[in-house]
């Protein structure tokens, strides 16, 4: 009897835990409604609902770009540098390759650690639709071109908890600053009020 009892808790607990961040619990305009499984740089396999629970800056990007995709991500670490250092792991930051096809998990971890790139990131690959939704849902837009390149919206999004847009600017190194003026004010408010 103890041991089944034991074995009941157990199970509703391990549903309660898997469900904590399921899409269906999520705002319906949350950007983690696009839902899809993908891989991370370390080839984990996520669900993108699960970066739920703290505010996420996301782009789009992929590692073959040469012009503005290093200033998006110089602009990301900008706005990490701008948290205080104990406080950054309430923050995270992903990076989505639109190239899927040639950004596998192994060329996303080189590029990780090319770009000193710490374990707040994520970098992300999905298949080309659930990139194309992922797209949309985040007012971007993308062509692939030619000989690997695509040109694409250079917009970085500051997501809340649950994954809603809270603000999107310009991924240059001066379009970034709302973003930066945002994230000051937060992390500069009493530590209970900067981990709401």
């Amino acid at each position: 009897m103890i041991h089944t009892m034991r074995m009941l808790i157990i199970a509703l607990l391990f549903s309660f835990s898997s469900s904590v961040f399921a899409a269906s619990d999520l705002p319906s305009d949350s950007v983690y409604q696009v839902g899809g499984t993908w891989l991370t740089e370390n080839n984990e396999s996520i669900q993108l609902e699960s970066l739920a629970g703290k505010p996420q800056l996301i782009a789009l990007i992929y590692t073959g770009c040469s012009n503005a995709c290093p200033i998006i991500v110089e602009s990301m670490k900008r706005v990490e540098k701008q948290v205080p250092a104990n406080m950054r792991s309430k923050m995270g930051f992903v990076l989505v390759s639109l190239t899927p096809d040639t950004d596998y998990p192994k060329t996303l971890k080189a590029f990780a650690e090319k770009k000193g790139l710490n374990s707040n990131w994520k970098l992300l690959r999905g298949n080309n639709e659930l990139v194309r939704t992922l797209s949309n849902a985040l007012n971007g837009r993308y062509k692939v071109i030619k000989d690997g390149d695509v040109a694409h919206s250079n917009t970085v999004t500051l997501l809340d908890s649950q994954g809603q847009i809270q603000m999107q600017t310009s991924g240059t190194l001066t379009g970034i600053k709302p973003i930066l003026d945002l994230v000051a004010k937060e992390y500069s408010a009493s530590p209970t009020d900067a981990t709401r």
